[in-house]
Formats: structure tokens, C-alpha cells, sequence
């Protein structure tokens, strides 16, 4: 029954989260979308005007298969449903020394949106904690002057807009140069401020449940093998 009741709950927690996106992404495109097909030099600005750019491309960093608190946000971290990181994508980790010295541009903060240039082209995530490390074909955008949760849906919503950016021949890849010309849309404060509250509400809420997913997790990760070799009484188990 015990671990019935775990897998319940991560399968509400998942459809729990699918119903928040859907939120944020309704009531941004009910403040700002009939604006963005519109924009122009007069109310918008160039991407790159608005961030900063953790950019470690070009050298691939000394990794192994060796799980640890250091992994690599690779383009298959990114490639999930959902604005989170799933950390159990993450195939490759560096230890602490090359985390502290190798990477030019340091490491993502909280709330940087990090994206794909290569392979799976613009899968967007924001970075949530305080580990993990960037390298090839993933760079993150720090705002600015703008919201973080207001650009996080403004490009996931203008995506097809990013991937005309192809520039690939052998495999599909954008080039951040072009991307960062994009013109971006500045909206009135009193609608910025709208959508920012409850775009930061909802994505505080995902967060806490995908950690909380994590737990649940692990314990029937846990729980399984000791229930199928009779090794777990179930009944003492405390979820």
C-alpha cells in the first residue's frame, strides 16, 4: 500500500505541474501576445540589450560517469517537459576542481534561463540551486533589466521565431550572435508587474514539487527491490 501511495503522489505532482505551466503560459499570452506579433524598434529592444551571457562553449571539460553534486547541464538535462531542470538526465559530472577553475564564464545563477544551441535546438530551463555546470552547446541568459520570468515565456513562446535561426547542415544549431538581435518586447510596468507576480508564484510552486518528486522518488527507487525480495514491512515505512 506504501508504495502505491508514493507513486500516486508523483503522478499528481506531475499533472499538478502540468496545470501550472499551462496557467503561466495562458496568462502570458492573454497580457502580452497580440503585442509581441507586433513589436517594433519604438516599444521593443534587442535581446542582448536586456542580458548577460554565460557562455563556456568551446573546450569540453574533463568529466565522468560518476554521479556527483557537480553535474554538466548538457542539451539532454534540458530536453524535458517543463521550465525545471530534470537532474536525473544529467549523464556526465566534473569533480570539484575543474567545477571551481575550468569554466571562463563561472557557473548558471538562480533564475538564469539556460538554452540549447545545438542538437535539440532552444530547449529553454530555468536553473534553480546552486550546482551544476555549462559547457558545449548550452549557454544561459542572465536578465538584465528585465524579468526572468517574463523572458522565459516570451521565448518560449516565440521558439519557432529562435529555430528559423538554423544554421545547420550537418546538425540543426543557432548561433547566440543571431539570437540576441531578436527584438524583444518591453511591456507597460503595471502588465510587467501583473504577469511577474504570479509568473514567479508559479514557478517557486513547480520547483518545490519537482524537489519534492525527487524525494518521492528515490523512495520508491528504494522501496522497490526490498518490497519484491520481502525484505521491507511495509507497514513501518513513513512516507
Amino acid at each position: 500500500m506504501v508504495i502505491l501511495h508514493v507513486i500516486f503522489g508523483i503522478r499528481c505532482i506531475g499533472k499538478i505541474n502540468d496545470n501550472l505551466e499551462q496557467q503561466a503560459q495562458t496568462v502570458f499570452k492573454e497580457i502580452f501576445a497580440h503585442k509581441i506579433k507586433n513589436v517594433s524598434e519604438i516599444d521593443g529592444k534587442p535581446l542582448g540589450t536586456l542580458i548577460d551571457i554565460v557562455d563556456n562553449r568551446g573546450k569540453t571539460p574533463p568529466s565522468s560517469n560518476e554521479k556527483n553534486e557537480f553535474p554538466i547541464l548538457d542539451v539532454g538535462a534540458l530536453n524535458s517537459v517543463g521550465r525545471i531542470i530534470d537532474y536525473k538526465n544529467c549523464t556526465k559530472y566534473v569533480d570539484e576542481q575543474t567545477y571551481s577553475t575550468f569554466f571562463r564564464d563561472g557557473h548558471p545563477h538562480e533564475n538564469d534561463i539556460l538554452l540549447s544551441t545545438v542538437g535539440s535546438l532552444a530547449q529553454m530551463k530555468f536553473f534553480k540551486g546552486d550546482k551544476g555546470c555549462i559547457a558545449q552547446n548550452v549557454v544561459a541568459f542572465r536578465t538584465l533589466s528585465i524579468s526572468p520570468f517574463y523572458l522565459y515565456e516570451y521565448l518560449k513562446f516565440i521558439k519557432n521565431d529562435l529555430l528559423a535561426y538554423d544554421i545547420g547542415s550537418v546538425q540543426p544549431s543557432i548561433k547566440v550572435t543571431h539570437i540576441i538581435k531578436h527584438l524583444i518586447y518591453i511591456p507597460k510596468h503595471e502588465d510587467l508587474s501583473k504577469f511577474d507576480s504570479c509568473a514567479k508564484t508559479i514557478t517557486e510552486q513547480i520547483y518545490n514539487h519537482v524537489c519534492e518528486n525527487e524525494r518521492l522518488i528515490a523512495l520508491r527507487d528504494s522501496l522497490l527491490p526490498k518490497l519484491m525480495s520481502g525484505e521491507l514491512d511495509v507497514d513501518s515505512v513513513q512516507i
